[in-house]
């Protein structure tokens, strides 16, 4: 698969996760807010969480992308030690998710705009 397919899939599924989460979470947070007894949320409140909630899954699953491209490349041992230690390596994934979704999306556009 070259840069331009991995590009393509990867902002493709990216937006989708996010646009996915957006309507989800928007949906919840409405449904939420609209029992009886709970605390009422304005709309715009509930437009801020639902657009900015999906953040977290997409910076997780850019962060996967970031780190594992190249598992194929990882020995036994080290794909033993990283089933071992999974939860330190979600919560590193997840920084580095956040640290790299905004240069990835630039990047991968940059790469479907040459091509």
């Amino acid at each position: 698969m070259n840069e331009k397919q991995i590009a393509k899939r990867y902002l493709i599924s990216l937006f989708a996760l996010y646009f996915a989460g957006a309507v989800l979470l928007g949906a919840f947070t409405f449904a939420l807010s609209s029992r009886p007894g709970a605390a009422t949320l304005s709309g715009g409140q509930i437009a801020a969480l639902a657009f900015l909630l999906p953040l977290l899954p997409c910076a997780s699953y850019a962060g996967f992308c970031t780190a594992f491209l190249r598992v194929k490349e990882m020995s036994r041992n080290q794909m033993i030690l990283m089933v071992v230690l999974f939860p330190l390596i979600l919560v590193g994934v997840t920084v580095l998710g956040v640290a790299m979704l905004i240069p990835n999306i630039i990047k991968y556009t940059v790469i479907l705009i040459r091509s």
